[in-house]
């Protein structure tokens, strides 16, 4: 590498450690492909040897400590050989916490992958899997259904007012109390059914 990209490559990876909404234009320099309004929450690792075997499509959300895979290794034990392939996740998909997703794999569109799932084959469009390797749990259409209907039994709050470690200590008590008897939802607002 030459001296004036190296020096170009730290800066960059100075302003990260300063500044985590930078990591998805990281990411685009780095030669992955992302769309618009994608969300890449940091830290989250995209395989640094080949970033540009990457494509993220459009409205994805990926959730802290992803890690996402082009390489796999350990077929060297094979022989000389290590396998390559690319990773493609599809419009309107959602990529949990601490989720692997391995190379030549493809997700959605309008998939959930859950946390903490290992995603070694491809994701079918509009649906949910999870787990270690990653299974089939439900159609997106049984999963929204689901949480509507849990929703309407469960405290429903505002989002943007307890999203942050500083409120107000009567808002950490209102969400707090909201929680008593199990779970409740954040909304961006609320329904007028309340």
């Amino acid at each position: 590498m030459n001296p004036f990209k190296k020096i170009t490559h730290l800066a960059r990876r100075a302003r990260l450690l300063i500044d985590k909404s930078y990591y998805p234009r990281y990411l685009k320099h780095q030669g992955v492909h992302i769309g618009e309004d994608v969300v890449i929450l940091y830290p989250s690792y995209i395989d640094g040897r080949m970033p540009y075997l990457v494509e993220i499509e459009d409205n994805v959300v990926i959730s802290l400590y992803v890690t996402i895979l082009t390489h796999d290794a350990t077929s060297a034990w094979a022989g000389d050989l290590i396998k390559v392939g690319r990773v493609t996740i599809k419009e309107h998909s959602f990529i949990g916490a601490g989720s692997t997703i391995l190379c030549n794999v493809t997700i959605g569109p309008n998939a959930i992958v859950g946390a903490g799932s290992v995603v070694s084959r491809d994701i079918p469009p509009n649906t949910v899997y999870a787990g270690n390797p990653a299974r089939f749990v439900c159609t997106l259409d049984a999963f929204i259904e689901k949480n509507q209907k849990t929703a309407q039994s469960h405290p429903r709050l505002e989002g943007c007012h307890f999203q942050h470690p500083y409120i107000p200590q009567e808002r950490r008590n209102e969400l707090k109390e909201a929680l008593s008897d199990g779970f409740a939802y954040f909304c961006a607002t609320l329904p007028d059914n309340k």
